[in-house]
């Protein structure tokens, strides 16, 4: 059975959410420890990258205007991973802050605070809001959904700002933000979403099924060449559509 690491304790309730999903979809699940090393990334079959707080905005050579809780630490770690997982070519999964860390780990930027982000963020009632998204056709999210619409959650205030390189936008909330982005050559996508909250126990009839993208992610676990297969599948109309 395959095995893929999450960052993150299980037994903190925001975490085990990762962990019960993955192991619906039929792979094995390991603690990546923050204060471990990234030696075992290499006998790894993939990388989740979940939820969490801000990144610091000088790895994208910014002051901070708006970032908030930041964990130096966290943030070096998670690079260190990314950086296994590229030489090793593992498929990784980033969700939420785990998206952001994605795009700043290729150069990219983040929008410190949506000026507009009553529509993403929780604030006090620490509910996800729910929003309407379209999808680029030809993209792992059109073959997960079959839909270029889907209602999604959303629980952040910030969000992609330039992207990095390698990576495509292709999915856009209704208000423009970038809500998913896959890389060109390398089996590494993430969500700005939260499918975790929307599948298994926290499964909601207002938004898709998020155990999709974990199904999905644990096929290009069990079969490395599925995403380049998908991957180079109509590349110029995604670019093209966006």
């Amino acid at each position: 059975m395959k095995t893929v690491g999450i960052i993150g304790r299980r037994d903190l309730s925001r975490n085990e959410n990762y962990y019960e999903a993955v192991e619906a979809c039929g792979a094995k699940t390991r603690m990546l420890d923050l204060y471990g090393g990234t030696e075992d990334v290499r006998d790894l079959d993939g990388i989740v990258l979940p939820g969490g707080t801000d990144v610091d905005p000088t790895l994208y050579h910014e002051g901070n205007t708006d970032s908030h809780g930041l964990d130096k630490r966290l943030d070096w770690f998670e690079l260190a991973v990314l950086s296994e997982a590229v030489k090793y070519r593992k498929p990784v999964l980033g969700i939420c802050r785990g998206h952001q860390i994605i795009n700043v780990f290729f150069g990219g930027s983040l929008i410190q605070n949506v000026d507009h982000c009553e529509i993403h963020d929780y604030y006090g009632d620490k509910l996800d809001r729910v929003h309407g998204s379209r999808i680029a056709p030809d993209s792992f999210l059109y073959d997960i959904y079959r839909t270029d619409r889907l209602s999604i959650n959303s629980a952040h205030h910030q969000a992609v700002h330039v992207l990095g390189e390698g990576l495509r936008a292709v999915q856009f909330s209704d208000d423009g933000l970038v809500e998913a982005v896959c890389h060109d050559k390398l089996p590494i996508f993430g969500v700005q979403w939260h499918p975790e909250r929307m599948c298994l126990k926290h499964r909601r009839t207002d938004t898709g099924d998020g155990l999709k993208v974990f199904s999905y992610f644990v096929e290009c676990v069990l079969d490395p060449e599925k995403w380049e297969r998908r991957n180079t599948a109509g590349k110029e109309q995604i670019e093209y559509y966006i």
